[in-house]
C-alpha cells in the first residue's frame, strides 16, 4: 500500500514540476520577446536610431540603422561588423517610415506606456477569441 501511495505522490510532484518549468519558459519567452526591446527616441533627436534587427543565429544578425537620414544595413558577427548596403531607393525609405510609424512611438514622459499598450493589445486579442 505505501508503494502505491508513494508512486503517486512521485508522480505528483513531477508534474508540479514540469508546470513550473513550464511556467518558467513561457515567461522567459514573452519577457524576452516584450520588454526587452530599447524604446524608440520619441522626439527623433538621435543621430543614430536602430530601425530593426533580425537575429540570424544567436551570434549573427542583420540591422537597419539610420545615420544622419541615411539607411545602412549593417551584418553583425561576433567578430565584426560590416555595412552591407545602403537604402537610397525612395519608395524603400516610404516603407521603411510607415512601419516605423506603424509600430507605435511612446511617449518619453511615461515610460511605461509600451507596458500598457502592450497589456491593453493583449485584452483586446483575447476578447476577439
Amino acid at each position: 500500500m505505501d508503494s502505491i501511495s508513494f508512486f503517486w505522490s512521485f508522480f505528483k510532484m513531477l508534474a508540479a514540476l514540469a508546470v513550473v518549468i513550464a511556467l518558467m519558459i513561457v515567461a522567459m519567452y514573452f519577457l524576452k520577446k516584450y520588454f526587452f526591446h530599447s524604446l524608440p527616441d520619441v522626439n527623433g533627436s538621435a543621430l543614430i536610431n536602430i530601425i530593426s534587427t533580425r537575429h540570424l543565429s544567436p551570434k549573427n544578425s542583420l540591422m537597419l540603422v539610420e545615420v544622419l537620414g541615411q539607411v545602412i544595413l549593417l551584418g553583425v558577427s561576433n567578430q565584426q561588423m560590416s555595412m552591407l548596403s545602403t537604402i537610397s531607393d525612395p519608395d524603400a525609405m516610404e516603407k521603411i517610415k510607415l512601419a516605423r510609424l506603424k509600430d507605435g512611438l511612446f511617449s518619453a514622459a511615461d515610460p511605461l506606456s509600451r507596458y500598457k499598450s502592450l497589456f491593453r493589445n493583449f485584452g483586446r486579442l483575447r476578447k476577439d477569441r
